[in-house]
């Protein structure tokens, strides 16, 4: 029988650019309102790369085809010429011209969503709360800040992509214990019987809502 299996990752504890203050309590809500929706959660945390790897290769043999599989991310994200890297908590401090260390450093995102799709899984639903802000201000670039782009791939149905902003922009971190992305996602999450896109879109509404109009959430499906 098919299953639902979730992993929810948070880093905080950056070693070497900006720590963050709330993305390991997001990724503990998010695992705590998973599980009452009847996913099997892994839940990670101050991902180092090495331990990060280890962790994508556990969810990789914790889902079969036919599955609905949910990814949540919460911590540092970086573009670098139109593709987005998920930061763990050892990546190097990098200035201009060092992309390279990043890139060598961390995961890359897309590689998340084909993963996923090569396990054949029915449904795949990626979310990405990063982009709290530039943990690389000495790096030029022309995007100046926030993640690219992403297309959740023409031929792979069943995939949905949610990011905390959009393109190019920055998210915030909020007053409350969770960030505005993950407030709103863990309201609209909790209702029944609604589409997923109706239900991503009470989730912008309700972040560009709280933060009047500075940061829009975004989908790809």
């Amino acid at each position: 029988a098919a299953k639902r299996v979730a992993l929810v990752v948070g880093n905080n504890d950056y070693r070497n650019v900006p720590k963050l203050l709330k993305a390991v309590n997001d990724a503990r809500t998010i695992g705590d309102t998973l599980k009452q929706l009847g996913f099997t959660v892994m839940v990670a945390e101050n991902q180092s790369r090495q331990a990060f790897s280890q962790t994508l290769l556990a969810f990789d043999k914790a889902v079969e085809a036919g599955d609905t599989a949910f990814f949540f991310y919460a911590g540092h994200g970086f573009e670098i010429a139109g593709q987005n890297f998920l930061l763990p908590t050892d990546v190097p401090a990098a200035t201009e011209g060092q992309e390279e260390l990043v890139r060598d450093a961390s995961v890359l995102a897309d590689r998340i969503i084909e993963r996923l799709q090569n396990r054949k899984v029915r449904t795949a639903i990626l979310v990405f709360d990063a982009c709290r802000n530039n943990p690389f201000p000495d790096i030029n670039k022309s995007a100046g800040g926030g993640l690219a782009i992403v297309d959740a791939k023409v031929g792979s149905p069943g995939t949905f992509l949610s990011f905390s902003t959009s393109p190019g922009a920055v998210a915030e971190d909020g007053t409350g214990s969770n960030s505005p992305y993950t407030t709103a996602l863990l309201a609209a999450g909790k209702e029944s019987g609604i589409p997923i896109e109706e239900t991503f879109k009470r989730v912008r509404l309700a972040v560009n809502k709280v933060t009047d109009g500075r940061q829009t959430p975004w989908d790809s499906s």
